[in-house]
């Protein structure tokens, strides 16, 4: 639903739409301070700080195609606006942390396609849909998605304990290792949780930003659990040994730079995937050069 002819941008314009964006950002300054704030404080949101990133990157990469967006005023926005706002207040009264976090994303977008109509969505979906990541992950969802993956990783890590004759038992979440045995727990810092999220982030990046046949970007988005998890049991792995036979101290250090580690060594998986994809024959891009 439209209003208005559609034409080129006019200084006024940019100057209208640059105050509408501000104008959402301080009328939900609460809903981002909370964003931000726990993005900051809590490791498991801390992907939230690189979403802007990843979105203006996929937005530059798709500089050329501004030219097909025009001024074109949409009811379409101005009824995303209003929606917004109530979840806005919804969210807070309801105190739906995920809800309000949501209206004040809408709330930009929705102001966005007020001004541009729907085609700015089309041309620069991947960027806007990266906004998302920015919310921070519902406490339910943590939960959820935690206590299988923590339950996951110990059971992994025993097994390859066990196959390499390293003497370790299981007991419940934790790993005894050692002589004398030590305690080693798996907690929820070990679960993979942060880089479930991080890794996901990072995958929709690469993801969108080469050609790819929407299957390959179905699988690699979709492969994010399993090399989130397979990451994490290389770490715990040699963790574990760690904390079994050197001092508390050396260990922690150790376990902190092995963290450092996991995302590049998901990127070479996500990456290796592609390069399996391309030896099979299996085409991953839209477009194929073929030899002369």
């Amino acid at each position: 639903m439209m209003f208005g002819e559609r034409r080129g941008w006019m200084n006024r314009d940019y100057v209208m739409l640059a105050g509408l964006l501000l104008a959402a950002v301080w009328f939900s300054r609460e809903a981002w301070m909370d964003v931000f704030n726990r993005a900051v404080i809590d490791p498991e949101n801390g992907h939230a700080l690189f979403a802007p990133v990843v979105a203006l990157y996929l937005f530059w990469l798709r500089r050329s195609r501004l030219q097909f967006i025009r001024y074109r005023p949409s009811f379409i926005g101005t009824l995303l606006v209003g929606f917004s706002i109530f979840m806005l207040y919804w969210g807070l009264d309801k105190n739906i942390l995920a809800v309000w976090h949501l209206g004040a994303v809408l709330l930009l977008i929705g102001c966005l396609v007020t001004m541009t109509g729907i085609e700015v969505i089309r041309q620069f979906a991947p960027a806007i849909l990266c906004l998302f990541f920015l919310i921070p992950t519902p406490g339910y969802v943590r939960i959820t998605l935690a206590a299988p993956l923590q339950d996951l990783a110990t059971s992994l890590t025993i097994t390859i304990l066990e196959a390499s004759n390293i003497d370790a038992v299981r007991d419940g979440m934790v790993i005894q290792i050692g002589n004398p045995p030590k305690n080693v727990a798996i907690g929820e810092a070990c679960n993979g949780m942060r880089m479930v999220f991080a890794l996901f982030l990072v995958m929709f990046g690469f993801a969108f930003s080469a050609p790819f046949r929407i299957e390959t970007r179905l699988l690699l988005l979709a492969s994010c659990p399993i090399i989130a998890l397979t990451c994490n049991v290389v770490r715990l792995v040699p963790t574990s040994l760690v904390y079994g036979h050197a001092s508390e101290e050396f260990a922690d250090q150790f376990h902190w730079y092995a963290g450092l580690c996991m995302l590049p060594l998901a990127l070479l998986m996500m990456m290796g995937l592609i390069k399996l994809l391309n030896w099979l024959d299996i085409p991953t891009m839209k477009w194929r050069l073929v030899p002369q």
